[in-house]
């Protein structure tokens, strides 16, 4: 599998996720997302939001939980721009005496609770999560490398 041939845009709003190989539809899922009520992006660790933006798949693993794990390379430059930005301003919080980090371990994965992600419930910490008919497909479908864009 050619990373450059794959990729795959995600909405948000509509609850969608669409694979696109060299350029033309593919196929679409059904998704749902972080469970915070505000649906913006996502801006640290815990904010249980769904980030937004151009990344990468870094590694697939399977998983006891969610039967697949598609990690993506959040935080990415940008991610990491807005965080700065945000401390500067003094807007990340502190917990234990620390600030909070800008959150990692963001991916696509299955589910543990069909019924909410056939609902069209968000209820993820910040992950994508898909059917898991679905994420086996990810799986065996997209190369690491692939473009994933993630949209409000």
């Amino acid at each position: 599998h050619q990373p450059q041939s794959w990729s795959v845009k995600i909405y948000k709003a509509r609850h969608l996720l669409e694979v696109y190989y060299k350029g033309k539809f593919y196929r679409s899922y059904r998704a749902v997302f972080g469970r915070n009520l505000d649906t913006s992006a996502k801006m640290f660790a815990g904010d249980r939001r769904t980030p937004e933006g151009n990344y990468l798949i870094i590694g697939k693993y399977p998983n006891r939980r969610w039967r697949w794990f598609l990690k993506l390379n959040y935080p990415n430059l940008d991610d990491l721009s807005r965080y700065a930005e945000l401390r500067a301003a003094h807007e990340i919080p502190v917990f234990a005496g620390h600030e909070v980090s800008p959150g990692n371990a963001i991916g696509i994965h299955g589910t543990d609770v069909p019924m909410l992600n056939d609902g069209n419930i968000n209820w993820t910490t910040g992950c994508i999560s898909v059917d898991n008919g679905a994420v086996d497909e990810l799986a065996a479908l997209l190369p690491i490398g692939t473009l994933v864009v993630i949209k409000p």
